[in-house]
């Protein structure tokens, strides 16, 4: 289901199903991130439900995700641009997660910067030490061609590899 117009990094709320014939494939990403084979295919399989609550009073979006009715994990992102750490994360372990409202106009990655519906994303740059990886997410809406119509989805950007989403209202 398109987003709604009204839906933009000010307030991402609503319930987001991953659109796997959408997305990009994620195997390469978690293989990187020294996610296990066995975990890589059933989340290559699983459908990947997330619900963001946006709470513009304090900038933070709290996102509850589950996969395959298997994997559920709740965060909070802040959108102040401080790091602040995970700890024993189901799927990343240990890591570190700053984010922040930016003008996707300033992207530094071409990739990235491209195609985005409004002046203003939400970057996300996620860092594990121990395994040495870093992920940079853009976080916003697209508007794309699907049976020759145009919708408006959510998507989440990084260099190798873009997911889509299907919204729906929170229930």
């Amino acid at each position: 289901m398109a987003a709604p117009a009204d839906k933009t990094a000010a307030d991402m709320s609503g319930s987001y199903i991953m659109n796997r014939s959408l997305s990009g494939d994620t195997d390469g990403i978690l293989a990187l991130q020294k996610v296990g084979w066995l975990l890589r295919k059933s989340l290559g399989l699983a459908t990947v439900t997330i619900a963001l609550t946006h709470d513009a009073a304090n900038d933070v979006i709290n996102i509850h995700s589950v996969a395959g009715g298997v994997i559920s994990t709740n965060e909070s992102v802040h959108l102040d641009g401080k790091a602040y750490p995970r700890k024993n994360d189901k799927v990343w372990g240990n890591f570190e997660v700053v984010a922040q409202k930016v003008r996707a106009a300033d992207i530094d990655d071409d990739i990235l910067r491209e195609g985005w519906a409004g002046e203003e994303v939400i970057q996300v740059s996620s860092e594990n030490k121990e395994y040495k990886w870093t992920a940079v997410q853009i976080w916003g809406f697209k508007d794309c061609e699907i049976d020759g119509k145009t919708e408006r989805r959510y998507f989440k950007g990084t260099t190798y590899c873009h997911m889509v989403y299907d919204y729906s209202p929170l229930a």
